[in-house]
């Protein structure tokens, strides 16, 4: 008979000794930090990026490298461009090209300039496509390489306009840009604008929180079995309570630890929402304040932290030291971390049949199904199907590693076998 009581004994145990060490906090404070400074601060840091960056033009049009540089000043003039600062410098074209292009690889390599554009010697007739070439040693310069595309773009069709005859004036009008303004549109006809980058950054942060603390605290369950197990202290431990008890009392002593962090860092965001609206993350505001999206960020927690907990629990249980689990837990690790290859088709179409399959299965839901949430909530009947499947998969899974479990724990010598475990979760020692 299962006997709440000693669970809740070990539960209250492993939760008071865990919340009671100084890396608790630590890590309450800085796992936060961290992944905004990897998720929000690439973005943050190049929006803000400055630098000189002197390119060279070869074209013997000077009116379309006038054009291109006309078109660099603008840029430079425009409220919320580039802080780039891109000066260019035309070289005419020699008689002997091949000889010429080696020089002009010999100036990228020697830091004369940060780029060499080579025009065409003619624009292409009609609506073909202009090929200019782009030299230099590094290629994954984005803004700069931005920058000189739409110089060159713009150049190139302001000359086209004017060769057709049509006026400046008319010409300024045809080529003014377009501000794309982002509008969300929620369920019953809700407006907001936000930033589809701090949508991006918020949803794959929490996506990896749920991921990164499933799997961090069952391996806290594994590590703590097999310490027990391999000290013999368990011996001792069984002798009060059955190892089922045991098992449970150590997850929802450490799952609780988690649900502890998780409401700190509630807090924490909270109190950082005024920052978010400041800076212009709208997105990230209009997450993290919504009530349905929160509250399933607990439960697909608490479900992926119970499934995962279970394996591990399992795993310690079964083996008798870290280094003999470390080869099945490197590949549950490796299967637990297939949802992030899927991320980027579901945030580019929630929607689709891919996108829909992938994030019902039970192992990825916890980490799919929530971002496809944070995206663009789906429907009723997908959501009630993602619960059950995730529920009853987390109910047969607690089960058998509840049976591993209960076989193991005590089973030493050599390293079971996984027709063995097979057995054990069958319930035949």
């Amino acid at each position: 008979m299962f006997r709440w009581r000693k669970a809740f004994i070990v539960a209250r145990r492993e939760y008071l000794v865990r919340v009671r060490t100084k890396a608790f906090w630590i890590s309450t404070l800085a796992v936060p930090v961290v992944l905004l400074a990897f998720s929000l601060g690439p973005a943050f840091l190049m929006a803000r990026a400055t630098g000189t960056y002197h390119v060279g033009v070869l074209t013997a049009d000077q009116e379309l490298f006038h054009r291109m540089e006309r078109a660099l000043a603008d840029r430079r003039g425009q409220e919320g461009s580039s802080r780039i600062v891109v000066t260019v410098a035309r070289l005419a074209p020699a008689a002997e090209r091949n000889g010429q292009r080696e020089e002009l690889k010999k100036a990228v390599l020697e830091k004369r300039f940060a780029a060499v554009v080579v025009l065409p010697e003619a624009l292409p007739s009609g609506a073909e496509e202009a090929k200019v070439e782009y030299l230099s040693t590094n290629l994954s310069a984005l803004q700069l390489i931005v920058t000189v595309e739409r110089a060159v773009a713009q150049a190139i069709r302001e000359k086209r306009l004017a060769e057709a005859g049509v006026a400046p004036e008319v010409a300024r009008i045809a080529l003014a840009g377009v501000d794309l303004l982002p509008v969300k549109v929620r369920q019953g006809g809700e407006e907001s604008r936000e930033s589809v980058a701090s949508t991006f950054a918020v949803g794959y942060v929490l996506v990896f929180v749920i991921f990164f603390t499933a799997v961090m605290y069952g391996m806290i369950v594994m590590r703590g079995v097999i310490e027990e197990k391999s000290s013999r202290i368990v011996e001792v431990i069984v002798a009060n309570l059955s190892p089922r008890e045991l098992m449970f009392g150590k997850i929802f002593g450490v799952g609780l630890v988690g649900l502890t962090q998780y409401a700190l860092w509630l807090m924490l965001a909270a109190n950082a929402m005024g920052f978010f609206a400041s800076s212009g993350v709208a997105g990230a505001a209009g997450v993290l304040t919504n009530p349905a999206l929160m509250l399933s960020f607990l439960v697909f927690f608490v479900l992926g932290y119970f499934l995962y907990g279970s394996l591990y629990a399992a795993l310690g249980a079964a083996f008798n030291s870290e280094e003999e689990a470390q080869q099945v837990q490197n590949v549950a690790g490796w299967v637990m971390a297939m949802p992030f290859l899927f991320m980027v088709p579901i945030m580019n179409n929630p929607d689709s049949t891919v996108s829909v399959v992938v994030s019902l299965i039970p192992f990825f839901a916890p980490m799919l199904f929530f971002l496809r949430m944070v995206l663009q909530f789906p429907p009723t009947w997908q959501i009630l199907l993602c619960f059950a499947l995730l529920i009853s998969t987390t109910a047969l899974v607690v089960r058998l590693g509840a049976a591993v479990y209960r076989v193991g724990i005590l089973s030493y010598g050599a390293r079971p076998t996984v027709k063995q475990l097979w057995q054990w979760a069958r319930g035949k020692s």
